[in-house]
């Protein structure tokens, strides 16, 4: 949806450029030795192949979420995921990688905790790109408002009933109203401050803080005509006939999707696990490469 498609472009420039000018000691290189190296990303799909351990995934990184897009590429091209581990798997849920101390991690050490730096503004809108079987989707600790710089996950999923879907529709449009709600408040944010404290003192105060809120209830109330949430016909068969994550749309951003190698992510996802969720055996990305289009079998080099 749109109102959580938050792209502050310029609050992006600054974390990449904060990102790759701290921590390196060679000019432009950032932590983890990452460098801005796609400034000129075409805006087109992007094709990418994943060599496992296990064997390859193929994935189509979608144009339509061009800051997902570009950050993912950037962190290929500079090798940033090569011998790095999918480090969580979780049966009929997904698989995920994007922690660099996987890399050469001992047997049982927890892993998933560290990240790059700078977050990625969501590129959300569940309407076109939803959490079906084989999505490409971003990780995140503040959910519809910023993604990992580097978690990513792709989705195995369950089938689910027409029950669930219903659930989350309402649960993900009280989502929207709060969020609709938030930003019609912030205006008056020191206003409404003002009058609370005024509040604890005065019935005659409180009333009136009571009467704003319920203006900006209102507001807020108007506001979700034509904007509630509903699964869409596809949508609903897919979920009930093929499976997927239906519970995080429209709080993680899905920027891709498997077009081949889902054998192997399923083979991945069913693996013995510890108690931190990680594959008992490791499953290791060789490399991440681009792809020149859909139907490449040769690899584009690195920057």
């Amino acid at each position: 949806m749109k109102v959580f498609v938050k792209c502050i472009i310029l609050c992006l420039v600054a974390a990449f450029a904060s990102a790759c000018g701290a921590g390196g000691n060679e000019e432009g290189v950032g932590e983890f030795g990452i460098r801005q190296l796609n400034e000129d990303s075409p805006d087109s799909d992007q094709y990418v192949l994943i060599e496992t351990n296990r064997g390859n995934i193929k994935l189509l990184l979608y144009k339509e979420t061009p800051l997902h897009r570009k950050n993912f590429v950037n962190l290929v091209k500079n090798g940033y995921y090569n011998g790095q581990l999918f480090f969580r798997i979780k049966k009929n849920f997904m698989i995920q990688a994007g922690d660099p101390t996987s890399r050469n991690a001992k047997p049982g050490q927890k892993l998933g905790e560290t990240d790059v730096s700078y977050k990625i503004p969501a590129e959300i809108d569940p309407t076109r790109f939803w959490h079906k079987y084989g999505a490409l989707s971003a990780a995140s600790l503040n959910p519809a408002v910023e993604s990992s710089g580097s978690h990513f996950y792709i989705i195995t999923g369950n089938k689910v009933k027409d029950s669930h879907l219903n659930n989350h529709e309402k649960k993900y449009n009280k989502t929207i109203r709060r969020q609709l709600y938030e930003e019609l408040q912030k205006p008056y944010q020191d206003k409404i401050n003002k009058l609370h404290a005024e509040a604890q003192k005065s019935a005659k105060k409180k009333s009136e803080f009571n009467e704003l809120f319920k203006f900006f209830s209102e507001k807020a109330d108007s506001a979700m005509v034509g904007r509630e949430f509903s699964f869409s016909p596809e949508q609903r068969t897919h979920y009930k006939e093929v499976g997927g994550a239906f519970h995080l749309d429209g709080y993680y951003t899905v920027f891709g999707e498997v077009l081949e190698g889902m054998d192997i992510v399923e083979a991945v996802s069913l693996e013995a696990y510890d108690v931190h969720d990680r594959p008992v055996k490791d499953v290791v990305i060789k490399r991440i490469t681009l792809l020149e289009n859909e139907n490449a079998n040769q690899q584009t080099p690195a920057e």
